[in-house]
């Protein structure tokens, strides 16, 4: 990598590390408080409906977003194009989910939901007002821009969310904090980029983007409706509840695994986009880059393993205590998912989108009968397949990359099993807390402690060098 570029990427990751980890620090606080004053029935609503809206908006971005990045010479009319696009889609899909909103809410048998789908799918329409604005910056590496904009909308919702939920708002509050952080997060964008749409519609433009575009949109649907699928089937089979002690468990597993795995894919992307021509250079990328967020997430997964039940419990209260086996299940299937997440990257920067597309029904039909068989064995099981199934990705995403990066996935077993095998020492010494009689409170900050000074200990004595890095990127910053 050039020294201006890896500059460059060293500023991105830092920009996109303040900004995911800030906004899942905001998410995570605010979700403390929230999950007192609402009922798992709340977030079971809310739950129930995310696959319509999450399989909408992949719609609405249509595989365009991506490729605006990946194209290295993208003109005023490319942008246009996929502004109006955006805005024509995200419309015509608000009022199909307006038309069908009922029905979805008698296949669930709650006639609420109907009402919140109307109202929810809003946000379809105003994010289709600033997704080109936020391309623009990703693809000119402006992460630090990004980065204040999402924080202060994200902060200003959750401020509002927490407001209403005191005043009993129940679910209503949930909705309206998603609803007012994406017109804060509009408003900023528009107010502080200077590209503003020339209303033209090129047809060249967009079966050009759309030649690379829409590959990656079939593999969004597809990885969006696995990865969401479990909550239609939970929430149809059980109960609004259970549904909500599944999602209240993810969105905790999420808060470290997606901001991590949404960092790297922010970066990376058009990094990768940018060396893809050069093989070495992107080896040398890919290892660099697994090795510093395997660093990361294999301890905060196993961590979090190990302290679930205090963990629980202290930012939720009691009543939230059925989640446990749900969120210890999650961060195991978590272990995998920043080095999946990452060789999906590779291929899609070097501009193979129809293999990812082609390898990735057989991945997620693979991953999808591994649900529907394990939910015979009730929701534990179906949450064993969807976990067995995140590491089935993980092994066809790495061999695909392979062809680009020559990194194969013994090789990356190999470089990443000491970390691992660290990790699961730390929690080992942390876990045998549990067998002191201590209150929760106490337990959950001695196992912590534990884990991280045994952790950093054990690099330190091995000589990792990602721990000496991190202390240098830091120190350098």
């Amino acid at each position: 990598m050039s020294e201006n570029l890896k500059q460059k990427a060293i500023s991105g990751a830092i920009w996109s590390s303040i900004q995911k980890f800030g906004l899942s620090g905001i998410s995570f606080l605010s979700n403390i408080v929230l999950a007192r004053l609402l009922s798992p029935e709340d977030y079971g609503c809310i739950g129930m409906l995310s696959i319509f809206i999450v399989i909408s908006t992949a719609l609405v971005y249509g595989g365009f977003v991506a490729a605006l990045i990946q194209k290295k010479d993208t003109s005023d009319e490319d942008y246009s194009t996929v502004f109006i696009w955006n805005l024509v889609v995200s419309i015509f899909l608000y009022g199909i989910l307006f038309s069908f909103a009922p029905t979805i809410s008698n296949f669930y048998g709650i006639e609420k939901l109907s009402t919140i789908l109307r109202v929810q799918g809003i946000v379809l329409i105003i994010n289709g007002f600033s997704v080109v604005q936020t391309t623009l910056l990703r693809k000119q590496l402006k992460f630090g821009k990004l980065a204040k904009l999402n924080i202060v909308s994200a902060l200003v919702s959750v401020l509002v969310a927490i407001g209403l939920a005191f005043r009993g708002w129940g679910v209503w509050a949930l909705v309206v904090q998603q609803i007012l952080s994406s017109i804060i997060n509009c408003v900023l964008l528009w107010s502080t980029t200077t590209w503003k749409p020339s209303l033209v519609f090129s047809k060249n433009s967009f079966f050009s983007l759309f030649s690379y575009g829409s590959f990656l949109l079939l593999n969004d649907l597809v990885n969006n409706l696995c990865d969401n699928i479990q909550g239609l089937l939970i929430g149809k089979k059980f109960s609004a509840s259970t549904m909500g002690l599944y999602t209240q468990a993810r969105r905790l597993e999420e808060v470290p695994t997606q901001s991590i795995s949404q960092m790297v894919a922010q970066v990376t992307f058009p990094i990768y986009s940018k060396i893809q021509d050069d093989k070495e250079r992107l080896n040398r990328a890919v290892k660099s880059t697994l090795s510093l967020m395997n660093f990361l997430n294999f301890p905060l997964m196993i961590m979090m393993i190990i302290i679930a039940r205090p963990l629980i419990v202290f930012l939720f209260t009691e009543k939230w205590l059925e989640s446990v086996p749900f969120f210890q299940i999650l961060c195991i299937s978590g272990i995998v998912n920043c080095m999946q997440s990452v060789n999906y990257q590779v291929v899609s920067a070097c501009g193979r989108s129809k293999e990812l597309f082609y390898w990735n029904f057989i991945k997620r039909g693979v991953g999808l009968i591994l649900m529907l068989f394990g939910l015979y064995f009730g929701v534990n099981g179906l949450m064993w397949g969807m976990t067995l199934s995140f590491y089935v990705i993980y092994v066809i995403n790495a061999k695909l990359a392979y062809k680009s990066t020559g990194y194969s996935i013994y090789s990356q077993i190999k470089d990443s099993m000491p970390l691992l095998v660290n990790s699961i020492i730390a929690g080992g010494l942390s876990y045998l807390i549990c067998y002191i009689e201590i209150h929760y409170v106490f337990l959950l900050f001695i196992q912590i402690l534990v884990f991280i000074i045994s952790y950093i200990l054990f690099a330190y004595i091995t000589k990792r060098p990602e721990l000496f890095e991190i202390y240098h990127i830091f120190n350098k910053r």
